[in-house]
């Protein structure tokens, strides 16, 4: 990276307060700055670091008064680097192109305008890949899945038949959509399977972690909304619905025919039952044990799962309950002494 803050700001739709022409060679957090990159200051948390950073320049907001380094004032100092960070991003992240002789693409295969597909790739009949995908080494789709246009499968994931990705997906490393649903019953004393023949539909501008699997239905489908992301190591069974715009954070566990509404956030390790509701917009603390239904504009964690204020007054009450045990049988042994 090598650009003026000239340039910079007029990336960012920003405003510069010092040298324009100042060269930036790189962009870090104020912790992490060496000399000659941008930061940026958006949380009064990270106040302390202003005096040792040795950030060339900051990105802040209009309410920024120390005028110590050149500045750049924009409306969000944090969506205003995130946009910085997605230009250097472009600049870096180099994408295959073309077709590799060693793909594999079955003869009823329809790729889009300027589909990519590197080494070992492998597409089955019927299966659609929108226009500018790019299919990294050895991602495998199914029969009959449908890709849309823009998406970017990075190496050996695997969409199974018939799943169904919208437009600008990005999935990462080692992901598979469409595995089957954990679907079993007993018999005669033994493990019997239920078929699963349902599918995975995923809306667009989805974002999954690498190593995560989302498994098809029994019958019907699973359902990823748009705009939701997803991290790695997380688990989603059969039939599970999931609204728009959630996020959903690793190593989380989602039971089946569990419905998760819109805007809902989800902490790492949280585990659910199946069959459960989950409002929109509410907030499930990490490590939670979701046992019941969870009302819209909810906040709870916890194990048991509480309300997110009782459960704070829980966790600060152990820190008492070895003293308190101690009272307590002071007092019965006192008790029993003055019985007749």
């Amino acid at each position: 990276m090598d650009m003026t803050l000239r340039e910079i700001a007029a990336i960012v739709g920003g405003t510069v307060e010092g040298d324009v022409g100042l060269r930036i060679t790189g962009l870090n957090g104020l912790k992490e700055a060496q000399a000659g990159d941008l930061s940026f200051f958006a949380d009064p948390r990270y106040q302390p670091y202003l005096e040792t950073t040795p950030a060339a320049a900051l990105v802040v907001d209009a309410a920024f008064a120390d005028g110590r380094r050149p500045l750049i004032r924009v409306g969000n100092p944090y969506f205003a680097f995130a946009q910085l960070l997605k230009h250097l991003e472009s600049l870096l992240l180099v994408h295959p192109k073309g077709i590799h002789p060693s793909a594999a693409v079955a003869p009823t295969a329809v790729l889009g305008e300027g589909v990519a597909l590197d080494a070992h790739v492998c597409i089955a009949d019927g299966a659609q890949i929108g226009a500018r995908t790019v299919l990294y080494a050895g991602v495998y789709i199914g029969r009959d899945a449908v890709i849309g246009p823009d998406c970017v499968l990075y190496p050996h994931v695997s969409i199974r038949e018939r799943v169904r990705l919208g437009a600008r997906c990005i999935i990462h490393a080692n992901s598979t959509l469409g595995t089957d649903g954990f679907g079993f019953m007993a018999v005669g004393g033994k493990r019997v399977k239920i078929p699963q023949i349902g599918s995975v539909i995923v809306g667009d501008d989805v974002e999954i972690g690498s190593n995560t699997s989302i498994d098809r239905s029994t019958t019907g489908n699973t359902t990823i909304g748009s705009g939701t992301k997803i991290d790695n190591l997380v688990q989603i069974g059969h039939n599970v619905s999931v609204g728009e715009n959630c996020t959903i954070s690793g190593s989380t566990g989602i039971s089946g025919s569990t419905l998760i509404g819109n805007n809902v956030t989800i902490g790492g390790q949280v585990g659910t039952a199946g069959h459960l509701k989950i409002g929109d917009h509410s907030m499930i603390g990490a490590r939670t044990g979701v046992n019941k239904s969870v009302p819209e504009n909810s906040v709870v964690s916890g194990y048991p799962m509480h309300d997110h204020q009782v459960t704070r007054r829980i966790m600060a009450s152990l820190e008492y309950l070895p003293d308190a045990l101690r009272r307590l049988r002071k007092l019965e042994k006192r008790a029993q002494d003055l019985e007749p």
